[in-house]
């Protein structure tokens, strides 16, 4: 927690000017801590939040009301904890508190997924398997139907000459199946 007279040292600006931004937060609902005294204390995030309203008002680019408006909503986005708990130890605290929760949802998050691509890999299988299957009985149906043999006996070796191997294709049954059944 910083004093007031630290935070106007560190910002460069007086005093009184920082009661005067301090004053306009409250009026936007920012609750300071206080010493006994009544003195406002600071911390890092009001700090920051009123650095950022000198360097708004000093660009030209926002007013002063414009400035801490924008302040406050953002040191409202920050303040997720109550504010007794605005301390440092309490903030780290929270904080941890609050990694450890988002690394149990992550692992959840990593677990279903591992289970998402176990079941992706098992259906990919079984559509492998299934593809495999439809590919073999294509090619049964596509295979080349035998011919039947001619009734011919084929010529013994030795009656062929030695010197010239026969290059003679037999000839394609062109008849109807029903011809060749009963060959006719």
């Amino acid at each position: 927690m910083l004093t007031p007279s630290e935070v106007s040292a560190k910002l460069k600006i007086q005093p009184s000017t920082l009661r005067k931004y301090s004053a306009l937060l409250e009026q936007e609902g920012i609750q300071f801590q206080r010493t006994h005294k009544n003195a406002r204390l600071y911390t890092d995030s009001e700090y920051i939040a009123i650095e950022g309203i000198i360097a708004a008002v000093h660009s030209g680019k926002k007013s002063l009301e414009e400035a801490v408006i924008e302040a406050s909503k953002a040191l409202k986005k920050n303040v997720s904890v109550a504010p007794r708990e605005r301390d440092s130890d309490d903030i780290a605290a929270a904080t941890l508190n609050e990694v450890k929760q988002l690394r149990i949802q992550l692992q959840q998050q990593e677990e279903r997924q591992k289970e998402r691509d176990i079941m992706f890999v098992e259906v990919l299988e079984k559509m492998q398997r299934k593809i495999d299957v439809l590919e073999d009985q294509q090619k049964q149906l596509l295979a080349p139907v035998p011919e039947e043999p001619e009734l011919e006996a084929p010529k013994s070796s030795s009656q062929q000459p030695k010197s010239e191997p026969e290059t003679v294709m037999p000839k394609k049954d062109t008849r109807g199946l029903w011809a060749r059944i009963w060959n006719k």
